[in-house]
């Protein structure tokens, strides 16, 4: 052997052991992650602090309002609400994390009090409400058709970027390239109910769960394209408009404040106590105002007119007395 050193020569060696590392290993199997809107897979090799982004929290469905316990943001679209990046970062996990616990309902038998009715209290006619007389201005005609002339030109000016999350209920698609537009979009046509515990789509009520994930796992009952981005009648979200009134001889002149006012959309009710208006304006926002007033009006005598930036409400008094205000102080 000192020879064969020196010389540099060896003879082979035909019963050597086959070491470790040149051994063939199974390879490992990739895992769902379990982590609350993760819905990536991974493998142990791959998994390390900061991998996964998710949610610490669980979700949260308070008066059509959506969003996690660990966040501040709420949404009111559901897909919204499922796109919204976690806000927590770590590890992949296939555990999956425990349910928050349900209170139970107490069987505590409550005893109703009844407070005496307040004298000066205006109780509310139950009659139907009738459609009130509405005029639309040059303005506002002028102002609808300069925004839908804008909202075209947005429409064509629109680009799909890829990565780009489909908008249609439960599908996880996400845009590629050209080829996407061709793919089988399976989605739910429906909307999300969450009610009693119990959490399901209308458009499929007879599958229902408690659990959220297995909720947000079912498959879609329809099937159609890829739509990558949602109409502007999905977009409307409900804010507050600033209503002003003041009155003239057998007149109430309300107007509430609101910008290129859809008369197609919006609607101006009224009974001879109580008068109802909503609006759809600047084409993504609603608006509903439901009044008790003070003193009865005479709804058939009453009008509206639609400008650009405001509706002008026209009531006309069943009694030809000043109104000290235009709502009842105390309304049952």
């Amino acid at each position: 052997r000192e020879r064969e050193r020196q010389t540099g020569k060896h003879r082979p060696y035909y019963n050597q052991r086959i070491s470790g590392s040149n051994r063939m290993e199974p390879a490992e199997q990739s895992k769902l992650c379990q982590n609350k809107a993760c819905g990536k897979t991974f493998t142990e090799k791959d998994n390390y602090d900061g991998a996964c982004q998710f949610h610490s929290g669980h979700p949260i469905f308070h008066e059509g309002l959506k969003g996690w316990s660990c966040c501040d943001k709420r949404f009111t679209d559901f897909t919204d609400f499922m796109n919204h990046p976690g806000c927590t970062t770590g590890r992949h996990t296939d555990v999956k994390p425990e349910e928050p616990a349900v209170a139970a309902a107490a069987n505590t038998a409550v005893e109703e009090v009844r407070k005496p009715l307040d004298k000066s209290a205006r109780i509310r006619c139950t009659d139907k409400k009738v459609e009130l007389a509405t005029k639309v201005s040059a303005s506002l005609t002028k102002a609808l058709e300069a925004a839908k002339e804008k909202e075209k030109k947005e429409e064509e000016s629109m680009e799909v970027k890829v990565g780009q999350a489909c908008t249609n209920n439960a599908c996880k698609g996400t845009y590629q390239g050209p080829e996407s537009n061709e793919e089988v979009c399976k989605f739910h046509s429906g909307s999300p109910v969450f009610h009693d515990n119990l959490k399901f789509w209308t458009c499929c009520d007879k599958k229902k769960t408690h659990d959220f994930d297995e909720f947000l796992s079912m498959p879609g009952c329809t099937e159609g394209r890829h739509r990558w981005f949602k109409p502007k009648e999905e977009l409307a979200k409900a804010k507050q408009c600033r209503y002003e009134w003041y009155q003239s001889g057998d007149f109430i002149m309300l107007s509430v404040l609101a910008k290129e006012i859809d008369p197609q959309k919006s609607s101006f009710t009224a009974n001879k106590d109580s008068i109802t208006i909503k609006l759809l304006y600047e084409q993504v926002n609603t608006f509903e105002l439901e009044l008790h007033l003070s003193k009865d009006i005479v709804p058939q005598e009453c009008s509206v007119t639609l400008n650009s930036v405001k509706a002008d409400v026209k009531l006309k008094k069943a009694e030809d007395c000043p109104w000290e205000d235009l709502v009842a102080k105390i309304s049952v």
